[in-house]
């Protein structure tokens, strides 16, 4: 087992490295420096593993210390009166979701795809070792974590408290995956391709992690007693886990729909389905088309094709903002103590919105769905890709995107002005007016960014892949750009102002450069 370990390990390494050098042989300044010799050299892809093993295990480091701090933060700032006890009790309940929405087993990923499909390793082997190495890696992070940061931050918070916590956290994962895969073989899909009952679940766990808001808290002894009965459910699903003896046909079955090299970053089969047409979604309304024609229609037939695709999340997310406007508002309506400081919040804090819209947004799905659906086939053809028909696609595939990612923004904006008049009566027109526009224009210019980077960048290669590390660096960029704007402190008068301007300034560059760089960029490699 620990054989079969140490070889996966090997094959994700050696891809993992082979991947490095060649996104920066692409680099322009790395021409010529990187050859035959570089990929046949053993002491170069040493390091270069050595480093990315490194770089790895800090990435895993922070993200987690990043997610225990958040809670802390949190609990700190909501709960200060009692920050240890509410900060057990947000941990349980992410927790219990984590057991619902952080399954591994099933998901694909190129160290699968070669360890599985390529070199035909021994399925059962394979997965009862990265079962035991995902329960021993998470577990040494969270015991970490739990016993060490969690009591730096918060001193009144007790050794066998962690202990407990940490508990739960291995239990809930082996239970976790059990059920996945038990719904996978009853079902024949992965459960959270579900999206009501995804949500659901999502929200139910969400809403009581919230609990201490309102002063409500899940006694330690509760949870104690709740760690005894998971332990009791557990004993069976690691024993199901372990005996499990057909992994490599389902992984294979799951293979077979998921594209088998859909990059380093394990996109899944839900991030697939996401982008994969159903059989009713091929019916198109002919009153759609009526007056279309040229390109006009190869867009209308492409957009109406994906509408349940395009449109479902944004949905979603706006379904879920509806929840919370409303749980908010009843807050500001029984307590009005805490009407001044949401209030203060949306007039002063609004810049905070720019962070949300960046993950609210659905730019990066719908590009995704371009490609696989549409894009890939068509770049084959020279004609596709003259500077008339690009810019002509774009203006209409920008189009429609900001309508898509209108549907939540429309919500948060409409929120925000509800929360604003019940934080005050004297709450100017104005102000109600710009907090709004600036939730519309963040949309529209999200909208714009992921449209033109795929425009000027197209990352994908002809097995899906994202390999462009510009584009990697550009995106990360973006995120990097939205965190520090979010921590700006202006009037929503002033941000919608600068929001419009930017926003307009934007969409004028972006069909300048789409029109005159897309044509040498938008290709296929």
């Amino acid at each position: 087992m620990i054989n079969y370990l140490y070889k996966t390990l090997q094959i994700d390494i050696t891809y993992s490295v082979n991947s490095t050098l060649y996104s920066l042989k692409k680099l322009p300044f790395m021409k010529g420096l990187i050859t035959e010799d570089t990929y046949n050299s053993k002491l170069i892809k040493r390091i270069i593993g050595g480093i990315g093993l490194l770089l790895s295990i800090l990435r895993s480091i922070t993200f987690k210390f990043i997610y225990f701090y958040g809670l802390i933060f949190i609990c700190e700032k909501l709960f200060s009166k009692n920050s240890t006890n509410a900060f057990i009790h947000v941990y349980f309940f992410l927790t219990l979701l984590g057991l619902f929405i952080n399954n591994k087993l099933l998901n694909t990923s190129t160290k699968k795809y070669f360890s599985l499909i390529v070199f035909q390793m021994d399925g059962d082997k394979f997965f009862k070792a990265n079962l035991l190495w995902n329960i021993l890696t998470s577990s040494l992070l969270n015991a970490f974590m739990l016993l060490f940061v969690v009591r730096f931050f918060l001193p009144d918070f007790l050794i066998l408290q962690g202990i407990v916590l940490l508990i739960i956290t291995i239990e809930a994962r082996i239970i976790g995956e059990c059920f996945n895969i038990i719904f996978y073989q009853k079902y024949h899909y992965l459960w959270y391709n579900n999206t009501k009952l995804y949500f659901t679940i999502m929200i139910i766990l969400l809403g009581l992690s919230a609990l201490p808001y309102w002063n409500i808290v899940l006694k330690m002894n509760n949870i104690q007693i709740i760690s005894i009965l998971l332990f009791g459910i557990s004993i069976p699903c690691i024993i199901y886990l372990l005996k499990l003896k057909n992994y490599s046909l389902i992984y294979k079955r799951i293979n077979y729909i998921v594209n088998p090299m859909n990059t380093k970053q394990e996109k899944d089969y839900l991030k697939q389905a996401m982008v994969d047409l159903k059989d009713k979604d091929k019916k198109i309304n002919d009153n759609k088309l009526k007056n279309k024609k040229g390109y006009d229609l190869f867009n209308t037939i492409f957009f109406e094709r994906h509408k349940e695709i395009l449109l479902r999340s944004a949905r979603n997310y706006a379904l879920i903002f509806i929840v919370i406007y409303i749980v908010l508002g009843y807050i500001m309506i029984n307590y009005p103590n805490y009407n001044q400081s949401i209030g203060h919040f949306l007039h002063v804090k609004l810049a905070t919105f720019v962070l949300i819209m960046y993950f609210i947004n659905r730019g990066s799905i719908v590009t995704q769905a371009m490609f696989y659906n549409c894009d890939h086939a068509m770049l084959r053809y020279n004609f596709y890709r003259e500077p008339q028909v690009i810019l002509g696609l774009f203006k209409k595939r920008l189009e429609i995107v900001a309508k898509v990612n209108l549907i939540p923004a429309i919500v948060i904006g409409i929120g925000n002005v509800f929360l604003l008049i019940i934080s005050s009566e004297n709450i100017a027109l104005g102000t109600l007016i710009t907090t709004f526009l600036f939730i519309i224009s963040l949309s529209i210019f999200f909208s714009v960014h992921y449209l033109v980077i795929y425009y000027l960048l197209q990352p994908y290669n002809k097995q899906m892949e994202v390999k462009k590390i510009s584009y990697s660096f550009v995106t990360l960029g973006t995120y990097i750009i939205s965190y520090w704007i979010s921590g700006i402190v202006l009037t929503s008068e002033v941000l919608s102002i600068i929001g419009l301007i930017l926003v307009l300034f934007y969409i004028a560059i972006a069909l300048l450069l789409v029109q005159k760089i897309a044509p040498r960029t938008f290709k296929l490699y």
